[in-house]
């Protein structure tokens, strides 16, 4: 149970700082050095909003593309801008000096032509369902929800693992106790029983008839019977 404690506690933490680095780096990157794309090493990640990649990419998904890729030929997929300044996603079908025709999957007809400098970069691949989610980051009301809801399961998680410990040390603690107890009345019967053993044995030494020594009382019958007799002699 602590095992899954901690992991689930690590898996929010990491998620809530990935959430915030994310949001951070988004608002620095676009709202203050007025770029429009964010990318990490060469690397962007775009949300797939129409389906007119269908089936190759669908609506929700997340793709993530190169910027530092310059080479580009027919059948590749590359996100570009469009007349409107607009980020679009579409195979391209041919290339003509600086132009390039391409058309969506899911269309019937081509694109306009557009120079190739528009291109943003290379289609690599997609997460599927990830860009909806990432959509949702970008709105600072679910942000600041996922936030609050995520801080307060760490905090429930980090409250029951301290209650835990509480009662463990407790319980410990009380454990120990109750070993000195024993081993205190353990030691105090001990010294009671060696107490009564040796009064026992005093008693007993006590009780104990002394041997009579016959010896010496044989000596002491001669001796007087020995001066009797000369007494009578003297007579």
């Amino acid at each position: 149970m602590k095992i899954v404690k901690r992991t689930l506690f690590t898996i929010i933490t990491i998620f809530l700082v990935l959430v915030f680095s994310f949001n951070v780096y988004n608002i620095i990157n676009i709202k203050i050095l007025k770029n429009d794309l964010t990318s990490i090493f060469g690397y962007a990640v775009l949300e797939v909003v129409s389906g007119s990649m269908e089936p190759t990419i669908q609506i929700g998904d997340l793709i993530i593309i190169d910027t530092n890729e310059k080479n580009y030929q027919e059948n590749d997929i590359v996100t570009f801008y469009d007349t409107n300044d607009s980020f679009v996603t579409h195979r391209i079908l041919s290339i003509e000096d600086d132009q390039m025709i391409t058309k969506g999957d899911n269309n019937n007809t081509e694109d306009e032509k557009t120079p190739i400098q528009n291109i943003v970069g290379k289609y690599l691949f997609r997460i599927q369902g990830l860009g909806t989610f990432l959509l949702a980051l970008k709105n600072p009301i679910v942000s600041i929800m996922i936030f609050v809801i995520g801080i307060l399961i760490c905090y429930f998680i980090s409250m029951k693992k301290d209650e835990e410990e509480e009662f463990i040390e407790e319980n410990d603690a009380y454990q120990t106790y109750l070993e000195k107890k024993l081993k205190k009345e353990e030691k105090e019967k001990k010294k009671k029983k060696s107490f009564f053993a040796k009064l026992k044995e005093k008693l007993k030494r006590k009780k104990k008839p002394k041997k009579k020594n016959t010896k010496k009382r044989k000596r002491k019958k001669r001796k007087k019977e020995n001066y009797k007799k000369k007494k009578r002699k003297k007579k």
